[in-house]
């Protein structure tokens, strides 16, 4: 039984009811703590490098530098703690916002709440196509069906009614509403639902592999490889020539912690996470990296209409009864239009959250009429279905026999159904043909009589209705749909519209989004589509610009036309039926508030805010971020050239070690942050959305980048030994020597930085992180350089010397520069 009024828990019960029982959530088996993040940190490659050395250092005697190894190796593993923990937060944060959604009542109020805010005792709206969050007790139900396979195994629907014997009315977690709508009241959250019994099965599914991450860890392979034979080719070589096999392992741990690429994985889990929680601020959830991968080579965006580039706020404007024509005024009941009310009400769904709906009870009730009269009994109600575009709502008046149908739908498809004087049916057809013209959405209201339904709620055959007349809804345009429409344009990107509206609002709306550059649209509605071979329609595809009265099923057969055609297509869904073109699509894009959690379990992106200038802001971050991802691939490939280079020079040339360690670190704590997080703050190019999209086929990192940025890490290297020359003519001491290969690489490296940020731009954009880490490379530097002592712990000079403003000053120059280009933006 409820424990609480039909108006639900007050906002209070809930609150506290949340505090005491925890949010409606299973225990996550995926989430890592810090220790498991500590010890996946310190077990990396790098840091048994770091160890390895230390020890060694420890075995010859020389405690001071393994201290300091050691050390070093807390400050490294701390740095990669915290990148880790902060992609956690970011991970969890966007877990939260995945959360299902669901229409509670509460104090009266009919709310739109995140599942995991659900509690013991909330009543629950439900809705076909919803995905069932919390265990349930059934109070209503009309005609409802639940899958739950997911708990059961069993794919055939079950029939759920209140009062039912055992599990027929009662509702599970994890259950889909196949059909019918109800409302329910929480009996159990989180790990006490049924559901929580088969969570850890279900956490342990892991999604597969991206592209990026396939070409990613190939690339770490092979550099790992070539890292391997490197070390032991040059420490033999070392060890050999100079007598030490000590030293000869020395050089070959330096030039290993120099070769192993640990940060591939670093910029790739910080700049994903990172740049999909910035897509969640501009309404944007990801829900599996493909999605940034393929967005910046969607060539078609297939988007709906409703709530999408429209508001989706449906007011009635106007009415028609078959005679007269109304514009609808709150402040002036629309007298003499009662019956169409009337009949419209009793084909609406009482206390639903359809737009349309409440345009209608809105209007109803500015004329005086309120609810439907208590005195008719409600019957089977039946829904849109595929074929037949209107709803059915079977009533019993009191003291009539017969059973009263009321139908309300698409106006040609009821018309179709209906018989009347053929004056009336004309003006009815050419009023609906008018309105739709304007962009109106155009629904016909009819009534009829018989002694019992049809099969499953519908129209007995043979039944004629009477038409009661039209209502013209509007829903109007969002205002920056046509900007970022020709946006699209500019970047190359092809914007379809597909609608269930009839054409002519279809083509009244296209022309003001933009979608078509004056003269007719072509439209392609789903009975020509229908009429049509797959051959035909791969034809007609690249076209159209609008498909209309188009069903769900038929959307998959457009995208698949698509793709045949060689588009990489997005689209926009929000039902049960709209799943499988989700699935098809190359990026499938749910709507976050009106979309069914079916839709949204399909999809690759869900746009919160249901907006499509929010899908096109997403194609510019995917374009960002491919862009920089690229960017920082380069810089870390060629920041390796000059590291390597230094530590082969004793090995070649003879001399003494000039790479050390502790050296290494040093640059370990350069590098880290510049590739994850200064390229991942990078803005995007100022050309991202005026060139067209990159082909699929594109190499994240292809051999012409490797070249290039060999080529760029080379001339770096060039300039170290043209400084180690100039040092060695000068008699510099073995510690200037190290400090002048230090201060080179440190100084090339912040060279590649900005290269490899302003490549393909004329100038570089602001970027807060990159000026914090020259703050601190320059204060870093200062340290080793200036207080005596510290440069002594890195066998580099215990007091100042000249080579230390080999980096200083360019450091310097750098950040005026960034400061003075912030400033001419």
């Amino acid at each position: 039984m409820p424990d609480h009024a039909p108006s639900g828990l007050t906002d209070a019960e809930a609150a506290q009811r949340l505090r005491n029982e925890g949010p409606n959530v299973l225990p996550s088996v995926s989430r890592k703590g810090l220790p498991r993040i500590a010890w996946n940190a310190l077990t990396q490659p790098m840091f048994l490098l770091l160890l390895a050395t230390a020890a060694l250092y420890a075995l010859l005697g020389n405690l001071g530098d393994a201290g300091m190894l050691t050390l070093s190796v807390l400050m490294v593993g701390g740095l990669s703690i915290y990148q880790e923990q902060r992609t956690e937060r970011v991970l969890e944060a966007l877990k939260n916002l995945s959360s299902p959604r669901c229409t509670v009542v509460r104090a009266g109020r009919a709310l739109h709440i995140a599942s995991r805010e659900l509690v013991r005792g909330d009543r629950v709206l439900i809705n076909e196509g919803d995905r069932l969050s919390a265990d349930a007790q059934l109070i209503e139900a009309v005609e409802l069906q639940v899958d739950e396979s997911l708990r059961t195994g069993e794919s055939m629907p079950l029939g759920k009614r209140v009062e039912g014997e055992g599990e027929s009315g009662l509702l599970f977690a994890g259950s889909l509403v196949v059909r019918g709508d109800g409302v329910a009241e929480v009996t159990s959250t989180g790990a006490h639902t049924a559901l929580g019994a088969i969570n850890d099965s279900i956490a342990q599914l892991a999604p597969r592999a991206s592209r990026l991450q396939d070409e990613l860890r190939r690339l770490v392979r092979r550099v790992a490889w070539l890292a391997a034979f490197t070390c032991i080719v040059a420490a033999t070589v070392f060890a050999l020539r100079e007598g030490s096999w000590t030293q000869g392992l020395l050089v070959g741990l330096t030039l290993a912690m120099s070769l192993i690429p640990e940060e591939f994985a670093v910029v790739w889990s910080v700049m994903l996470a990172l740049g999909s929680w910035r897509l969640a601020k501009s309404n944007v959830l990801t829900r599996q990296p493909q999605a940034i991968e393929a967005l910046g080579t969607t060539t078609v965006l297939c988007v709906d209409k409703t709530g999408t580039l429209t508001h989706n706020r449906m007011a009635l404007t106007v009415l028609h009864d078959g005679e007269v024509e109304c514009k609808v005024d709150m402040r002036e009941p629309a007298a003499g239009f009662q019956r169409l009310l009337s009949g419209a009400l009793r084909a609406s769904s009482t206390g639903g959250v359809e737009p349309m709906d409440q345009a209608v009870r809105t209007t109803a009730q500015a004329a005086g009429l309120g609810e439907v009269d208590p005195s008719w009994t409600p019957g089977p109600r039946r829904g849109i279905r595929d074929g037949a575009p209107y709803v059915v709502h079977w009533w019993q008046a009191a003291g009539d026999s017969a059973r009263t149908v009321a139908v309300k739908g698409a106006a040609e498809a009821v018309l179709a159904l209906c018989e009347a004087e053929p004056e009336c049916m004309h003006r009815l057809r050419e009023t609906a043909d008018r309105w739709s013209a304007v962009g109106l959405r155009v629904l016909a209201v009819a009534e009829g009589h018989a002694g019992l339904p049809g099969e499953d709620a519908a129209l007995p055959d043979g039944l004629r209705l009477a038409p009661l007349g039209l209502l013209g809804f509007m829903d109007p345009l969002r205002e920056e749909v046509p900007r970022a429409v020709e946006e699209c344009r500019r970047a190359g990107v092809r914007v379809v519209m597909i609608t269930g509206d009839a054409a002519l609002t279809a083509r009244s709306i296209a022309r003001q989004a933009g979608l078509v550059d004056g003269g007719p649209a072509k439209v392609l509605t789903g009975s020509e589509l229908a009429a049509m071979d797959d051959d035909a329609l791969r034809r007609c595809v690249r076209e159209v610009q609008v498909f209309a009265r188009v069903d769900p099923t038929q959307k998959l057969r457009i995208v698949r036309a698509l793709q045949q055609q060689g588009d990489i297509v997005a689209m926009t869904g929000d039902g049960v039926n709209d799943a499988p073109a989700l699935k098809a699509a190359d990026i499938g894009v749910a709507m976050g508030r009106r979309g069914t959690d079916v839709a949204r379990e399909a999809a690759s992106l869900v746009l919160l805010d249901d907006n499509f200038a929010s899908l096109v802001e997403a194609v510019r971050a995917g374009r960002r971020i491919f862009t920089n991802l690229r960017k920082a691939l380069g810089y870390l490939f060629a920041v390796h050239v000059p590291i390597v280079g230094v530590a082969l020079i004793p090995v070649v040339m003879g001399g003494p070690v000039l790479l050390l360690p502790l050296h290494v670190v040093l640059l370990e704590l350069l590098i880290d942050p510049a590739c994850s997080l200064v390229f991942e703050a990078e803005p995007a190019p100022d050309d991202s959305m005026t060139v067209p999209p990159r082909r699929r086929d594109d190499a994240l990192f292809s051999l012409a980048s490797a070249a290039r940025a060999f080529a760029m890490g080379a001339l770096v290297f060039a300039g170290v030994v043209a400084v180690q020359w100039a040092c060695r003519t000068l008699g510099a001491t073995q510690e200037e020597l190290r400090m002048a290969s230090l201060g080179s690489i440190v100084l090339g490296n912040l060279l590649l930085l900005l290269w490899f940020r302003c490549a393909g731009t004329r100038l570089a954009h602001p970027n807060t992180v990159f000026h914090i880490l020259l703050i601190g490379v320059c204060v870093v530097w200062g340290l080793l350089t200036m207080v005596p002592g510290v440069g002594t712990l890195f066998g580099l000079p215990g007091t100042f010397s000249p080579w230390a403003l080999w980096v200083v000053l360019p450091a310097g120059w750098a950040a005026w520069r960034a400061l003075a280009i912030s400033r001419h933006h």
